[in-house]
Order: C-alpha cells, then structure tokens, then sequence
C-alpha cells in the first residue's frame, strides 16, 4: 500500500516521510506520516480515498496490545468503508505495540508515554496536510487502543466528534468530558477486559461497561434510559441526549474479547454483529 502517487507529482521518499499535497486537500495519497514527539518519531499510515471531499471526516483506528497499525488496517475494513462514504483513516502505531491509556497496558503506561499527545498531533497535522475537518475526528480502537480513545475524549475536551471503543474500558479521570459521541462495543464473555468490571488484562482493575459511559451520559445530558433493541445475539441500547451527540452500547451476549466482524466482510454492513459498520453508521449520523 505504500509508494502511491502524490496529486502534486512527488513521491515521499522510502514512503517514511509524509509529503504535503500541493494544495493540501482532497488529492492527498495514501502514505506514512511521521509525528515527532519527547517520546520519538512516531508513525502512522494514512488511507486517503481518491474520491474523499475537502472537509472529510478524518478516523483514527487505534490497535490492541501486541498489534500494530498495518494489523488493523488488514483485519478491520476501514479503507474499503472509507472509499464508499468518503472519510480519511489513519492507522498509528503504539510504541512497543501499546499503548498508555491510564491503568493499562505494557511499557508505553510504565514508560509514560504521552499518546494522547501524540494522538492529538497526528490529527492537527492530517488537518493541514489533507483538508480534514478538525471538528469531525472519531477515535475507533480495539482492547488497549479502546482504552487510548476514552482517555483522549476524557483527557482533552473538544478534540473529538465521537469514540467507539471496542472491548475497552475508562482508565483516567473523566469528569468532564463534554459533548462527544460515544458508541461502545463489549461481549459479555469478554475475560480481558470483564463486561462486569474487576480484575483483567495487564492486572487493572477495570470499572463496568456502564461505569465507563456514565460520564459520558451526563456530559451529553442524555435520558436515563436507553432505547433497547435487541438483534440477537446482540441487544443494543441508545440514549437521547440533549447534545445531539449519541450514545450507543452494543452488547454482543456471549461475545469474548474480540472486534465483532473483523475479516474480509468488516464493514460491508451496519449491523451490531459487524463493528466497523455499525460504528461509523452510528458516529456519523444519518
């Protein structure tokens, strides 16, 4: 995927130093942009569809311990739901394959890695080089990566339009997040990160699903209940909030510590069984 074409006729060197396109807009190609930061050069891979308009929506998809960005990418679907709706992706990776979102996981949390910083950056930069909407970034991530996009809406308000954490749980303070959307993705059986809360993944402690939306809920004024829906195995569960901004749980009953959908098929529908679809469908609105 690496070596495109740039709009403006050059190529990025070795595909390891992002290029700004002539205009820096729509025709931007798909390359690996490098962040630097206290902590290193930081990388991450951009897949900007031919067809995406100026302003698009820029996704950040945020891998688990042990993964990477290339992984993600491969196993997700986002480039392919990408090019049918027009939005921009970037894949970053982790330091050392983690990531540092609060009690959890590996040497990026021991290291105290600033990866909401980083994660920040990265957007601010794909802004100006590729014309995306800065008020229309979502942060998508599995495990490790889900527990990174709560920590970036809980640790800086307004940087985000939405979240959809997967298999993931609040590890920070998070008060006051503020108005974002939230659609949140868990399996009951989950054994990494409990559906229930308690001791998991990394030896965290981790707070319930409904723990970790709470502050959401009131930060978006949303109704006490949700409206349920049940598409078995799955039982979905929507707020309405005064915000405008949704908030969605999507609870796959018997559903282990896994990215619902992921394979050749991820993101080809918008049903509760396939995340990447019903993640994006729900972000982003009608």
């Amino acid at each position: 995927m690496l070596g495109r074409q740039f709009a403006g006729g050059l190529a990025c060197l070795l595909a390891l130093v992002a290029c700004a396109p002539a205009q820096g807009g729509a025709d931007t190609a798909d390359r690996t942009v490098v962040v630097s930061t206290a902590a290193g050069d930081r990388t991450a891979h951009v897949h900007h569809p031919q067809g995406a308009p100026a302003g698009a929506p820029l996704v950040v998809v945020l891998h688990g311990a042990g993964g990477s960005g290339a992984q993600v990418e491969a196993d997700l679907g986002w480039d392919g739901l990408a090019d049918r709706e027009g939005f921009v992706v970037a894949y970053p990776d982790g330091l050392d394959g983690t990531w540092n979102g609060g009690g959890c996981c590996g040497r990026a949390r021991t290291r105290g890695v600033d990866d909401v910083g980083y994660l920040a950056a990265l957007s601010g930069r794909i802004a100006e080089e590729d014309g995306t909407d800065p008020r229309r970034v979502y942060a998508v991530g599995f495990s490790n990566g889900a527990i990174l996009a709560y920590a970036w809406a809980c640790s800086r308000p307004g940087d985000l339009a939405g979240i959809g954490p997967v298999a993931g749980a609040v590890l920070v303070p998070c008060a006051a997040p503020g108005p974002v959307a939230v659609v949140a993705v868990h399996g009951t059986e989950d054994d990494r990160v409990p559906f229930g809360g308690g001791a998991g993944a990394g030896g965290a402690q981790y707070p319930t699903v409904a723990g970790s939306l709470a502050p959401f809920l009131a930060g978006d004024g949303c109704s006490p209940a949700p409206a349920l829906a049940d598409d078995p195995p799955a039982a979905v569960g929507t707020w309405t909030c005064s915000s405008g901004r949704p908030v969605v749980r999507d609870v796959i009953d018997g559903g282990g510590h896994a990215w619902p959908g992921a394979g050749p098929d991820a993101g080809t529908t918008d049903t509760p069984l396939d995340a990447t679809g019903f993640l994006w469908s729900r972000l982003a609105g009608p």
